[in-house]
């Protein structure tokens, strides 16, 4: 599935595409909303949970690696030095 393909979706298309094509990146809290990244093929999607409602809401999908800002702080170096090792 490309990023065109995905876009095409309605939300309910997109949540079967991100269930069996989507890679788990990881999670950042923002405004007290999780917010999960995954990956698929060679795009980002990003998908708002709200805390209260305990719902899925927003999602984002991108294909420029600026959009992954966000996320950096949370990537460990030392970390990944010692998977490289």
């Amino acid at each position: 599935m490309n990023f065109y393909e995905f876009l095409d979706l309605d939300n309910r298309g997109k949540a079967f595409a991100i269930w069996h094509y989507g890679v788990y990146l990881m999670s950042r809290t923002f405004n007290g909303d999780i917010h999960k990244l995954y990956a698929i093929e060679d795009f980002y999607v990003e998908v708002c949970h709200n805390v209260e409602s305990q719902m899925a809401g927003k999602i984002t999908s991108f294909e420029s690696v600026d959009f992954l800002e966000p996320y950096l702080d949370q990537i460990n170096l030392d970390d990944l030095m010692s998977i490289v090792k």
